[in-house]
């Protein structure tokens, strides 16, 4: 099975930034977009335009072909002078927690949050109790 971590990563900035990335990175981009399908998704919310990675329950090895490629954007993203965000929470209670931020109007979209699972389910007449 492996270690799974949840991952969230924003790449921001105004509609021509965000375009004049997705050209000068073409290649790398579609890439990124082919390895992850769904999970990685263009939008924009009035001016700010978004590249967003959206990965639950993924294993996330820094010699993964992929997370270098998304890692490689990142980069690239940085290096154009955009808005940067990078979450990853993995399955240790041990701080297994990594952030990153970057980009002079970062607005911190993305915060990181712990939860508990719970390891059973109970529903209706299945639970005998008080």
């Amino acid at each position: 099975m492996g270690y799974r971590s949840e991952v969230k990563s924003l790449i921001y900035g105004t509609e021509q930034e965000i375009a004049d990335f997705k050209a000068a990175t073409f290649d790398l981009y579609n890439q990124v977009r082919e390895e992850y399908g769904d999970d990685v998704r263009a939008f924009n919310i009035k001016e700010r335009h978004f590249i967003y990675l959206d990965a639950d329950y993924t294993k996330w090895y820094d010699e993964f072909e992929e997370v270098q490629h998304w890692h490689d954007l990142l980069d690239l993203a940085k290096e154009a002078g955009l808005c940067t965000e990078f979450v990853r929470i993995g399955e240790s209670s041990e701080g297994d927690i990594e952030q990153d931020y970057s980009g002079e109007n970062n607005l911190n979209y993305l915060t990181p949050k712990c939860t508990i699972d719970v390891g059973f389910s109970y529903a209706g007449d299945q639970v005998k109790g008080d």
